[in-house]
């Protein structure tokens, strides 16, 4: 960053630039649910005390999430290497692609935001962590989050909450395509996931990728002993968790952490999207420090962490 940008935060203090961040987050979310022009003064009204304090706590909600976009977008872009000279399709692919994306046409349906009756929409591709969707009239934008109803196995239907990344028009009057990244699962629904995804993949058109891509990557995260495990707890009902792994994960990258003891006496399987990476040094050794936040609702990961607190003291009984 150079020029006045850069002389502007050199002479704020961390207050002002905390409140300007506040501010603009706020003021983003107003423009995403007005779809019009919001002025700072306006906005502003919302840190005065007498205002309305339902609508505050919504708008700031919202806000939080904007400054949570925003600071992966930029850990993501600083995480990425710079371009390459072009390669062959093969090889960009094993080297850039994770996670086994599937090409498939099948009906779905959407929940747009704010509403309650689902829409009728077509699935293109689906990977663990996302999916792109056409539909005769996309009802959001970029940042939005909506719910994504995807058929499952024997009649059942995954419920998926899901953040739109970009939006956009299709040729000859298609209709327009939505990209999402999945951002919440019920963790009754995983495995069901995992399945249909397995199924998907067995199809013809996605054959060749399958051997140059996997489905997802598993993190075995294990602590040595209940009174370890017990003492993480509290970080993994609030929805993230940092470990240290010998090789580095990518930025924005969703994978399936499996939490347990040595002994795998208890064991936890979650959703985590990785936010954070950080290199460390160990002596001679280099290793990563990764922050991971997990993709469930917060109510099921206090209940899945106090159904393993009961399972912990069941093993010192």
């Amino acid at each position: 960053m150079t020029g006045r940008a850069k002389t502007l935060l050199s002479d704020a203090t961390r207050e002002e630039q905390a409140a300007c961040i506040r501010l603009l987050a706020l003021s983003v979310a107003q423009h995403r649910e007005k779809c019009d022009f919001v002025a700072f003064r306006e906005s502003a009204e919302y840190f005065k005390p007498k205002s309305n304090c339902k609508e505050k706590a919504r708008l700031f909600m919202q806000s939080r999430n904007i400054v949570e976009e925003a600071l992966e977008i930029v850990r993501v872009l600083a995480a990425e290497a710079p371009p390459k000279a072009a390669t062959a399709p093969e090889e960009k692919l094993s080297d850039k692609r994770k996670q086994l994306r599937i090409n498939v046409s099948a009906p779905v349906k959407l929940i747009w935001p704010g509403d309650d009756e689902p829409t009728n929409a077509n699935l293109q591709n689906i990977s663990w962590g996302g999916a792109s969707i056409t539909v005769v009239n996309a009802r959001t934008h970029s940042g939005d989050t909506l719910q994504v109803l995807l058929p499952g196995i024997n009649s059942s239907t995954i419920n998926i909450e899901a953040k739109v990344l970009r939006t956009w028009e299709l040729s000859s009057s298609q209709g327009e395509g939505i990209a999402v990244r999945f951002s919440s699962f019920a963790t009754k629904d995983q495995d069901e996931f995992e399945d249909v995804l397995k199924l998907l993949a067995q199809s013809e058109d996605n054959v060749g990728l399958r051997q140059h891509a996997r489905l997802t990557q598993r993190l075995d995260i294990q602590f040595d002993g209940p009174d370890e495990l017990h003492a993480t707890l509290d970080d993994i009902s609030a929805g993230g968790l940092g470990v240290t792994v010998p090789d580095p994960l990518q930025i924005g990258q969703s994978l399936e952490a499996v939490i347990s003891t040595l002994d795998e006496g208890c064991t936890l399987k979650l959703r985590a999207r990785v936010v954070r990476l950080e290199p460390v040094k160990m002596g001679n050794i280099e290793l990563y420090h990764a922050g991971l936040k997990f993709e469930h609702p917060s109510r099921e990961l206090n209940n899945l962490t106090r159904e393993l607190i009961v399972q912990l003291a069941g093993l010192h009984q």
